[in-house]
């Protein structure tokens, strides 16, 4: 959580006067003209000014402040930590790609890209996938001390803490966007590149599934907390009038290409 006491160089107790006259002479200080390296301390300034001048928003922020001050200290000395270390990683995207009757054209020589829209979880863009705001703290639950899990007194099973929800942290400002998730589930036009002699060659040794299948490796949901992607499987189905027409393209790309270095 931002301390925008501590942004303006002013006490908790601080006047209304003071605080304008304080933004005023930092503002000057730190604007982009005079301090084009530092414009998120001017961001920053702007943020503070803009809650603190305010009655409501300042009442509203010294309670939240206050209240995230007391878990702050709750806690043992060297616990507060920047960031999620409980890496997630994405799950695979399962999707059918249709190249029936389709007319397809050859990218470069070596494969045919196919431009299609794709729903699947991608890392929230406001928090970077953090889950809070951004220049926003967390702290160790102090539930779980930060293991995710406690005991249940009656079974004695370990179980997922209530508290963070597995975590082991928790914070008072969840982004927005993406709810402490870290990432946000979009759709999103993406081109693949389907490799020709892939998609000429059989499937297994005799051919009996009815479509080809193809994983695209990290292009399916995005981790979480600095967790790596899923794949893409894609199950591509293609008939075999497409398949002729594939392959004669191929083979007239290759000749085009052997009498033009002919020359």
């Amino acid at each position: 959580m931002k301390d925008y006491y501590s942004i303006l160089e002013i006490r908790e107790n601080a006047s209304d006067f003071l605080i304008k006259s304080q933004y005023r002479k930092l503002a000057s200080i730190y604007h982009p003209d005079k301090n084009p390296n530092n414009s998120d301390k001017f961001m920053d300034l702007n943020e503070a000014y803009k809650t603190l001048s305010d009655p409501i928003l300042r009442e509203s922020y010294d309670r939240d402040f206050r209240e995230f001050n007391k878990l702050k200290e709750s806690q043992p000395e060297g616990k507060i930590i920047p960031y999620r270390t409980r890496l997630r990683d994405g799950g695979n995207v399962n999707i059918e790609v249709d190249f029936t009757d389709d007319i397809v054209n050859l990218n470069g020589g070596e494969s045919i890209a196919k431009t299609l829209t794709v729903q699947r979880y991608v890392k929230c863009p406001d928090c970077n996938g953090e889950g809070r705001e951004r220049g926003t703290l967390m702290t160790v639950c102090p539930q779980c001390n930060g293991s995710g899990v406690v005991k249940n007194r009656e079974t004695r099973i370990n179980e997922t803490c209530q508290n963070c929800n597995g975590y082991g942290d928790i914070f008072l400002y969840k982004c927005r966007t993406c709810n402490g998730m870290g990432r946000i589930k979009a759709n999103e036009e993406i081109t693949l590149e389907f490799n020709i002699n892939e998609l000429l060659s059989k499937n297994g040794n005799n051919n009996t599934e009815p479509n080809k299948i193809i994983v695209f490796k990290g292009r399916g949901d995005g981790g979480v907390f600095g967790g790596e992607n899923g794949n893409l499987t894609v199950s591509v189905r293609i008939d075999e009038d497409t398949l002729s027409k594939i392959n004669n393209l191929k083979s007239g790309f290759f000749l085009k290409r052997f009498f033009s270095n002919k020359k």
